[in-house]
């Protein structure tokens, strides 16, 4: 199975209150979650929308080129849970999990406390680098401009480092993954999720009541913009 994270160059939020059969009064079609985004945080940390209101929906506002959002591909899911894995160990010198836990929570948890170092990351208590994407990047929570920037700089600053550690892939996925946070938060109003349990109540997300209360509906046929090919290794 592969994924993909949602990404939105850019976002205008839709003011509510948001009645049952709500009408998008710019494109005055129906709701649609492939077109609109409802924003969800974790209770636990609803800092990761920081930048958008939390429960609000918005929509994506097209570029000078007429895009709006990318689907970015993550690849087949036990590739990218490796990498995520060589990642942590990347950034805490060899700190790894004893075994993968089946539950995606628990290995998301789990992973995002070896980069946890109070010591190191005082200003951020202890948050280390891609704490936020170890940790909720999988969960169907949105990710706000200012935590897509903290993450791009992470990517950047640890960027360099990957580049020289002679594993082709390793940086070139550093290189692919950091790329959906830069380009979210160049406007300053952008997001990233990952879209398959956005609207299953699989856990507690903050915000999560108003899908009860919208009627969506899906379009289906939409394809995924590749926007890097996978390097040769």
């Amino acid at each position: 199975m592969e994924g993909y994270f949602a990404v939105s160059l850019a976002t205008k939020k839709i003011e509510g209150p948001y009645p049952t059969n709500l009408v998008d009064p710019v494109t005055g079609k129906p709701f649609s979650p492939d077109e609109n985004t409802l924003v969800v945080a974790p209770p636990d940390y609803p800092q990761l929308a920081e930048g958008l209101e939390i429960g609000a929906l918005y929509r994506d506002v097209p570029g000078p080129d007429g895009r709006s959002g990318i689907l970015h591909e993550l690849g087949p899911l036990d590739e990218y849970y490796d990498w995520c894995e060589k990642l942590a160990s990347f950034v805490t010198n060899g700190k790894r999990l004893k075994e993968r836990p089946n539950d995606k929570t628990e290995w998301s948890n789990k992973l995002s406390e070896l980069v946890v170092d109070k010591k190191g990351y005082p200003k951020t208590e202890g948050r280390g680098p891609f704490w936020e994407l170890f940790r909720y990047g999988m969960r169907g929570m949105t990710f706000g401009p200012a935590v897509c920037k903290k993450l791009a700089d992470d990517f950047i600053n640890w960027g360099y480092v990957a580049q020289a550690s002679g594993d082709s892939h390793f940086s070139f996925m550093c290189d692919h993954i950091g790329s959906a946070f830069y380009i979210a938060s160049e406007s300053g109003t952008g997001m990233v999720r990952y879209p398959w349990q956005w609207t299953q109540d699989m856990e507690p997300k903050l915000g999560i009541e108003k899908v009860a209360k919208l009627k969506f509906h899906n379009h289906r046929g939409g394809t995924v913009t590749r926007l890097y090919y996978r390097a040769s290794v």
